[in-house]
C-alpha cells in the first residue's frame, strides 16, 4: 500500500512542511554505497538485484513459460529515486518497525503513550513513519553469491517507537527459484512492538508487449477464508476497525473458493472511490511457527507463477490503486513513474499504470497495538522478532481459469 500524502511527523520537532522533499531526504548526502547494486543468483537463470538503501530489491529476474528472463518487479532505473521520490512508493523496500498503519500515530504500551512520525496526514502513522526502514541505509553483514543479510540498527526513540532493536534481515535465491526473506530483530532493555514486511510490486506480465495492468493475472488464496474490516467512504483512511469479517463465497474478496482473475470484481472493492483491493486477508486466528502455502499468484500472458509460503497470519494485498501512467498532470503525477529499461518494449518511454501491480505482503495484524483481539506484537526486553516469506517461481500453461 501507499500513501498519498506526506506531512513532516511531529516526533521531529520542526516547522509544517512546505517543501515537499525535507532536508533529510538529501539523496546527494546518503553513503556511497546506499545505492550501489548488489546481485544475487542461482544456476537456474533466477537473478536479483538490491541496494543498501531500504534493503530495497530493485530487479527480479524469473525464466517465463518460453525460458526468457523476466524482471517481474516494479521500481526505478535511476536506483536514487528510492530516495528521491517524496510521494514514496515503498518499492522492494524493507519495512518496519511495524508494517501498515498505527491509527491515530500513537498508541500505548506498558500504560505510557508513545507519539509516532504521522505520515498520513493526522490519521495514522504508515509504514513506520516517514522515515521508516525504507529510507535508512542498511548494512552488508554477510554475503554469497544467493544470499545477503542486511543489518540495522534502530534507536529508541526511533520515529517515536520505544526501545533500542537490533535487526537483520536475510534474502536468498535458491536453486528451487525461491526468493526467500527471513527476518530477526532482538529488543533491548524495553519492551517495544515490532511487524515488518517487504513491499515488492509484482507484475508477472513483465509489461510484455506493454501490458498495462495485473488484471488478468489469476490469484488463489485457499486459506483466506477472513479479512479485516477497515474504515471506508468517504474518507477510505483504511484504520482497521478491529472486527474480522468471514468473506462470503462469491463476494469480491473470494479467492478461497477457486482461483479468478484480479480484475473479476476489482470493481466492487471498497478501499477506495473507484475499488480496488487494499486489504488484509487472515489465514488464521494467531501467528504460527510454521511457514504455510497461502497465495497462487500467475499470469495467463507468461506463465509466470508465483506461490508464497509465510509464518505470518495475514497477507495484505494492493493493487497499485495510485500509480498513474496515463496523466502526467494529475494531482497524483508523483505516481506517474517510468517503466525500468527490463519492463519497457519499443523506442516511447512507458509508465507504470494504475492497477500495473499487485503486493503480496506477509505481515502481522495492521493497527494490531489498538485491537486486543488481535495477535500481539510486542516484544518484551531481550527478546526476539522473527519472521519467515519465500516466493517461488514456476512456470505453468494454465493460460485460462
Amino acid at each position: 500500500m501507499v500513501f498519498t500524502s506526506l506531512l513532516m511527523p511531529s516526533a521531529l520537532v520542526v516547522s509544517a512542511l512546505c517543501d515537499p522533499l525535507p532536508s533529510f531526504f538529501n539523496c546527494s548526502s546518503q553513503p556511497a554505497n546506499a545505492f550501489e547494486p548488489l546481485t544475487l543468483k542461482n544456476s537456474k537463470g533466477m537473478e536479483a538485484t538490491m541496494i543498501a538503501y531500504g534493503a530495497t530489491m530493485t530487479h527480479l529476474l524469473v525464466p517465463d513459460a518460453s525460458d526468457v528472463k523476466r524482471d517481474v518487479l516494479l521500481g526505478w532505473d535511476d536506483r536514487s529515486q528510492y530516495c528521491a521520490n517524496a510521494e514514496h512508493t515503498y518499492f522492494g523496500a524493507t519495512i518496519g518497525r511495524i508494517a501498515n498503519r498505527v491509527a491515530e500515530c500513537s498508541f500505548e504500551l506498558g500504560g505510557q503513550k508513545y507519539d509516532l512520525s504521522c505520515n498520513e496526514k493526522e490519521f495514522d502513522t504508515l509504514h513506520g513513519g516517514v522515515v521508516g526502514y525504507d529510507r535508512r541505509v542498511w548494512t552488508a553483514v554477510a554475503q554469497s553469491s544467493s544470499s545477503v543479510t542486511w543489518s540495522y540498527f534502530s534507536p529508541d526513540g526511533d520515529m517515536g517507537f520505544p526501545g533500542d532493536l537490533s535487526v537483520n534481515v536475510t534474502h536468498t535465491i535458491t536453486e528451487a527459484n525461491e526468493w526467500t526473506i527471513e527476518y530477526s530483530a532482538l529488543a533491548g532493555d524495553r519492551s517495544t512492538v515490532v511487524a515488518m514486511t517487504n513491499h515488492a510490486y509484482f507484475n508477472l506480465n513483465a509489461n510484455v508487449d506493454n501490458t498495462a495492468t495485473v488484471l488478468e493475472h489469476v490469484l488463489n488464496m485457499p486459506s483466506a477464508t477472513q479479512a479485516l474490516e477497515v474504515s471506508g467512504a468517504p474518507d477510505f483512511h483504511l484504520i482497521p476497525t478491529g472486527k474480522i469479517l468471514d468473506i462470503a463465497a462469491g463476494s469480491a474478496l473470494d479467492f478461497f473458493m477457486e482461483p479468478k482473475p484480479v480484475g473479476q470484481d476489482i470493481e466492487h472493492g471498497v478501499v477506495t472511490a473507484n475499488g480496488g483491493y487494499d486489504n488484509a486477508w487472515i489465514f488464521g486466528d494467531s501467528p504460527s511457527d510454521k511457514m504455510a502455502h497461502v497465495v497462487t499468484l500467475w499470469s495467463p500472458l507468461t506463465g509466470i507463477q508465483l506461490d508464497m509460503a509465510t509464518d505470518q497470519p495475514s497477507v495484505q494485498v494492493y493493487t497499485g490503486n495510485f500509480l498513474n501512467g496515463t496523466d502526467a498532470d494529475s494531482s497524483s503525477s508523483s505516481f506517474h513513474i517510468q517503466r525500468k529499461a527490463s519492463q519497457s518494449f519499443g523506442s516511447e518511454p512507458q509508465y507504470y499504470h494504475w492497477r500495473g501491480a499487485i503486493t503480496l505482503e506477509a505481515q502481522q495484524y495492521p493497527d494490531a497495538v489498538h485491537h486486543s483481539n488481535f495477535p500481539s506484537i510486542e516484544v518484551r526486553p531481550g527478546g526476539r522478532y522473527q519472521q519467515r516469506t519465500s516466493y517461488k517461481f514456476s512456470t505453468t500453461d494454465r493460460m485460462l481459469v
